[in-house]
């Protein structure tokens, strides 16, 4: 159990030590696809490092041992001593109460990332999918905000503009197209791992951030009205279910 404890810690401080990195020296830099990638080793290495152990053996000569003659010179006489017979108490283990809160917390979360796959994939069931290149459009009913989920891209057309539907299509095709999806579900397994760990969370939302700087970036080559574009992500962004 106490080398749990210290995997945990040992992880924990190497997220903490990638996601300053990034935070400090990283962040306002526009190399989004070079900060996409150290992102992501940091949370690999997070898991990796901590199996490596570095062992060093040290010689160490042994003591001689006591001539037994001279050890037989001394006489021994037994001394009894009354012991007194302690009552004994109830104590808590904090290491399986420890353990207890992350396992409730840590299948929570668990059921909540499976009701959310349940629901994403509820969407998609049974819609008309229009097959373009490497890319599945899905146009539904309902009412959220458009989204890419590997290949399939999902939006709702009667919301949206002629002009404002191309910007948010050329968006989400670099999501789609660079898998960004597989990002964002490892951070999310990651979160549930490290769930009691609050810089885990401040780590998922800078890689959610920096893929969304990504995204914008290469749609804004393909755009040529800027402003109009900047607009349709303002009115994206402020829907109430995005």
């Amino acid at each position: 159990m106490e080398a749990l404890f210290i995997f945990i810690a040992k992880s924990s401080g190497l997220l903490i030590l990638f996601y300053c990195a990034y935070y400090f020296l990283l962040r306002k830099e526009t190399f989004f696809n070079s900060n996409r990638w150290f992102l992501l080793a940091g949370l690999i290495t997070s898991i990796i490092l901590p199996f490596l152990v570095y062992t060093k053996i040290i010689w160490v000569e042994p003591t001689p041992i006591q001539n037994l003659a001279s050890v037989s010179s001394f006489n021994y006489s037994p001394v009894y001593a009354p012991h007194a017979i302690r009552n004994e108490t109830f104590e808590i283990n904090w290491s399986y109460v420890v353990i207890a809160i992350y396992g409730v917390v840590f299948l929570a979360l668990a059921a909540k990332f499976m009701v959310d796959f349940y629901s994403l994939n509820s969407i998609l069931k049974n819609k008309k999918i229009q097959q373009q290149s490497d890319f599945k459009f899905v146009d539904i009913k309902e009412n959220i905000a458009p989204f890419s989920y590997f290949d399939y891209i999902v939006y709702n057309s009667s919301m949206y503009s002629e002009s404002e539907l191309e910007s948010i299509l050329e968006h989400e095709k670099v999501h789609s197209d660079q898998h960004h999806t597989i990002d964002v579900i490892i951070s999310r397994i990651f979160c549930i791992l490290f769930w009691f760990n609050p810089i885990m969370w401040l780590y998922k939302k800078a890689i959610l951030q920096n893929l969304e700087f990504i995204a914008d970036n290469e749609a804004s080559k393909k755009i040529s009205d800027k402003k109009a574009y900047q607009y349709t992500l303002l009115k994206i962004t402020t829907h109430e279910n995005c």
